[in-house]
């Protein structure tokens, strides 16, 4: 009798730990919603200072000029590098395109605190190049 007890509290702690094993990592990821405005589209034109091809979601970071003339610090959550690569952009692709100096229009949806950071639906660069948002939240077109 005592070992049936014994095994189903192994049984019932066994479950429970798998079951916030899946939970933690769901929870850990932020809702685009819940920090982006997706009913309005936000665009900046400025200048490329970086990019960066990393995880969870690549980076791109520009200069922009406000209404005062005074230099603002823009950034843009782009799609997983592994979403870029199966659409056909290579890291060397992208680095090539987003080139710092470049000068961008970057399109995507603002954050709901009113800070420079949209999650990202189109980069225009200056000599032609463009990148486009694989899908998710910030595709538009």
């Amino acid at each position: 009798m005592r070992s049936k007890i014994v095994l189903k509290s192994m049984a019932a702690a066994i479950v429970i730990i798998g079951l916030l094993m899946i939970s933690v990592p769901a929870s850990a990821h932020h809702g685009t919603g819940i920090s982006y405005d997706l009913t309005k589209v936000v665009e900046s034109k400025g200048v490329i200072v970086s990019f960066a091809f990393r995880n969870p979601h690549a980076q791109l970071y520009w200069d922009a000029k406000d209404e005062k003339g005074e230099i603002v610090h823009w950034s843009a959550e782009m799609n997983a590098p592994s979403n870029f690569e199966r659409a056909g952009f290579s890291r060397s692709k992208l680095v090539e395109i987003l080139k710092p100096g470049l000068e961008v229009t970057v399109t995507g949806f603002g954050s709901r605190t009113g800070a420079p950071v949209i999650v990202f639906s189109k980069a225009v660069t200056s000599n032609g190049g463009e990148v486009k948002s694989i899908g998710g939240p910030g595709k538009i077109d």
